[in-house]
């Protein structure tokens, strides 16, 4: 039973297979031994959303040493644009589970024990996952995996998507139980798993090269057409010096176009003219870019 908006269940016919929840409304992501009881070459799912409405869905890709798939939604003009605003964890932050097996099942909730740590899963493979610690001494947390991990509201940080639950830690002094321990795929591995939220190629259309000159005043026209203000174009300095190499971007340079990028994501998302569920990724990739340019490097 779904416990948020975008979080869903999994069905193949009526038989449930899982948690899941929409990263776009183009994809689902949940945990891959949520889907080991489909017959061999079958890939159809039923994506049930949180208001109960039911679409269609086909995995797309399954990676089972990271305990990964990702299923496309074969009808996302059904979908709501109740999607998730993803972001990093970290050691200390409160989380929830939005998605419980049944009615009589109990929220899970907890802290994050660890926000990066080396981990190899049943499947064999080693990932990058986020240790958790829930307050609920289940023994047996079967039925939980594939859902979201959302970081919960405080005063200072808003609710976010953390990442996707997948396993749990045995007990060792009760191999057929599992502990309080638990582990979860961040969003960021998440991004780095699949090649189709691998978007670097398109953040020029974010925010266009410094060197294409900009008539005066069409960035005004255009933000006033828009109806809303959008920040100003950042510029870097150019060396027009034969066979110069180009100047280093500074600290101060490299947080200011990083700060307008964010803020331009940020409008657009809200404004529906981004897909919020791409956010993460791209956020990502900005704060990436500008510890690079800071430090001297490239941005890639």
């Amino acid at each position: 039973m779904p416990g948020s908006g975008y979080a869903v269940d999994l069905y193949q016919a009526d038989r449930p297979l899982g948690a899941g929840f929409l990263l776009t409304r183009c994809f689902v992501l949940t945990a891959d031994h949520c889907l080991r009881y489909l017959a061999v070459g079958e890939e159809h799912v039923s994506v049930r959303l949180g208001d109960g409405t039911e679409v269609g869905g086909r995995v797309c890709r399954r990676i089972e040493e990271a305990d990964l798939a990702l299923i496309e939604v074969l009808e996302p003009e059904l979908v709501p644009l109740t999607l998730p605003v993803g972001d990093l964890p970290r050691r200390g932050d409160r989380w929830r589970g939005l998605h419980r097996p049944s009615l009589s099942d109990p929220h899970l909730g907890g802290h994050v024990d660890a926000d990066a740590v080396d981990y190899t899963c049943v499947g064999g493979g080693r990932i990058q996952a986020m240790q958790l610690v829930a307050e609920q001494a289940l023994g047996d947390y079967s039925g939980y995996s594939g859902g979201p991990v959302e970081r919960v509201t405080t005063a200072d940080r808003g609710a976010a998507l953390l990442g996707v639950l997948i396993e749990q830690y045995p007990d060792r002094q009760a191999p057929d139980r599992a502990a309080n321990v638990l582990f979860a795929v961040p969003l960021r591995e998440v991004m780095s798993r699949f090649p189709h939220f691998r978007t670097d190629h398109l953040l020029q259309a974010l925010e266009p090269p410094a060197s294409v000159a900009e008539p005066v005043g069409r960035h005004e026209e255009q933000s006033a057409a828009r109806g809303s203000a959008a920040p100003p174009p950042v510029t870097a300095p150019v060396n027009d010096s034969p066979g110069a190499e180009s100047a280093p971007v500074s600290v101060d340079m490299a947080v200011a176009k990083g700060e307008a990028l964010l803020s331009a994501l940020k409008e657009w998302s809200e404004r529906g003219l981004i897909d919020p569920g791409q956010v993460a990724g791209l956020q990502v990739h900005i704060a990436k870019n500008v510890v690079d340019l800071a430090l001297g490097g490239e941005a890639s």
